[in-house]
C-alpha cells in the first residue's frame, strides 16, 4: 500500500506542472503586450499641446517665410592699431517682408556705401569678439533700415539693438521686415 500512494501523488503533480507552464507563458505574453502597448502610447502621443501664443507665432512665421538678399563681399581697411589690417566679409540680409527685396535692390549703391563706411570705422579689436560682431550686425541693420525709410534715427536704433541683442540661437522677427544681418564669411587679416 505504501507504493500506491506515492504513484497517485505523482499523477496529480504532473498535470499542475503543465498548467503552471501554460499560465507562466500566458502571464509573460500579457506583460509583453501591455508593455508594448504602453511604449507605443508614449511614443505616439504628442509632447504637449501648443498654446494659442505658440500657434500664432507659427502661423506668422509660416506666412512670412524668410528671404535672403546678398549684399556682396566687402573688403575694408580697418582703423590702425598694430599695423595695417583689413576686413573681408560677405553679408546677407534676412527679410520677412517680400516688398523689401526690391527696395534693397533699388537702394543697393547707397546701402553698399554706408556699409563700407561703417566697416572702415572699426578697429580690429572691436570685431575680434562675438559681441563685437553682433554689434556690427546691429549697426548695419540699423543703417539699412534708415536708408529704406523704416527708421528715422540710426544711432538710437543701433544702441538699442546692441544692448538688447538676442542670443545667437534665438530667432526674433523684426517689425520692420529685416530680421537680421548675416555674415557668411568674416576674415580679419
Amino acid at each position: 500500500m505504501s507504493t500506491a500512494k506515492p504513484a497517485a501523488a505523482e499523477k496529480t503533480d504532473a498535470p499542475p506542472a503543465k498548467k503552471s507552464k501554460k499560465m507562466l507563458i500566458i502571464i509573460i505574453a500579457a506583460v509583453v503586450l501591455i508593455g508594448g502597448g504602453a511604449a507605443a502610447y508614449f511614443l505616439m502621443k504628442p509632447a504637449h499641446a501648443p498654446n494659442k501664443d505658440e500657434v500664432a507665432v507659427e502661423e506668422a512665421h509660416s506666412a512670412k517665410a524668410p528671404t535672403y538678399v546678398t549684399l556682396g563681399t566687402f573688403t575694408a581697411n580697418l582703423i590702425h592699431e598694430e599695423g595695417d589690417r583689413y576686413l573681408q566679409v560677405a553679408i546677407s540680409v534676412k527679410i520677412t517682408n517680400p516688398e523689401l527685396e526690391e527696395k534693397i535692390k533699388v537702394s543697393n549703391p547707397e546701402i553698399l556705401h554706408h556699409v563700407n563706411m561703417l566697416l572702415q570705422s572699426k578697429a580690429p579689436s572691436e570685431l575680434a569678439t562675438l559681441a563685437g560682431k553682433d554689434k556690427l550686425a546691429s549697426e548695419i541693420k540699423a543703417r539699412i533700415e534708415q536708408i529704406l525709410g523704416l527708421s528715422k534715427h540710426p544711432a538710437a536704433a543701433t544702441e538699442t539693438q546692441a544692448e538688447s541683442a538676442p542670443a545667437p540661437t534665438e530667432t526674433i522677427h523684426s517689425k520692420t521686415g529685416i530680421d537680421e544681418v548675416l555674415f557668411t564669411s568674416f576674415i580679419i587679416q
